[in-house]
């Protein structure tokens, strides 16, 4: 073939891809794109690309290198620590109730403890040990917290004593921290979470209320 042929068969060439073009600007400029993009990325038209660069005397274009798609995004959840597991109820005491009595509607120490919660506004639980469904929980807290009057007060499921026991934790500033649940214990101060809440449990054989004691003995 004769390069005045050649050039005649490329100048044919281009003129129809040139024409397709035209015509897909008619349709839109998405189909043009398409187009576009098929002609130059197209490998089943790389030899009609390549033998159309030989004829126009031109190197052949490689076809450009698809980028790689893109990694999924990490999740914002990937990096952060699986929450903690709800602390279990060990015994008596429960950690998800910011407070617990178990006492007697008839003891006034018990009244007393409930006045203090009721007066901090805090969230509590009252079992009262006098109704029959009840009594069953009177030995088991006595070997639990080796206290064998009643109040019995817990906080955050740790038991701290009885009435005198949560009127000197109030007294020392300490309530709000006992009522700290551990996740808004760990986001507290320093100073603040190296308080320890010391128990107090009150060892006499007979319950203050029924030996009418002053408010000043113990529980």
């Amino acid at each position: 073939m004769t390069d005045t042929a050649k050039q005649g068969l490329a100048a044919q060439l281009t003129s129809r891809v040139k024409e397709a073009l035209d015509r897909a600007d008619e349709v839109g400029g998405d189909l043009r794109d398409y187009l576009q993009d098929r002609w130059t990325n197209d490998p089943r038209l790389a030899p009609v690309r390549a033998r159309l660069d030989k004829l126009r005397g031109r190197e052949p274009v490689r076809a450009p290198a698809r980028a790689a798609a893109p990694q999924a995004a990490a999740s914002p959840l990937a990096d952060k620590p699986a929450p903690a597991a709800p602390a279990k109820q060990v015994g008596l005491g429960n950690p998800a109730l910011p407070a617990q009595i178990y006492g007697k509607n008839s003891c006034a120490w018990t009244g007393r403890a409930i006045t203090i919660l009721e007066k901090h506004k805090v969230d509590y639980d009252y079992l009262d040990l006098e109704q029959q469904e009840h009594e069953k929980y009177l030995p088991l807290l006595a070997i639990e917290t080796h206290q064998n009057t009643v109040p019995y007060v817990f906080l955050r499921g740790q038991f701290i004593g009885g009435y005198n026991a949560l009127a000197e934790v109030e007294r020392l500033g300490q309530l709000e921290i006992a009522l700290m649940s551990p996740e808004e214990r760990a986001k507290a101060p320093a100073h603040l979470r190296l308080i320890e809440i010391v128990p107090r449990p009150n060892t006499d054989e007979v319950a203050p209320a029924e030996a009418m004691e002053p408010p000043g003995a113990p529980d």
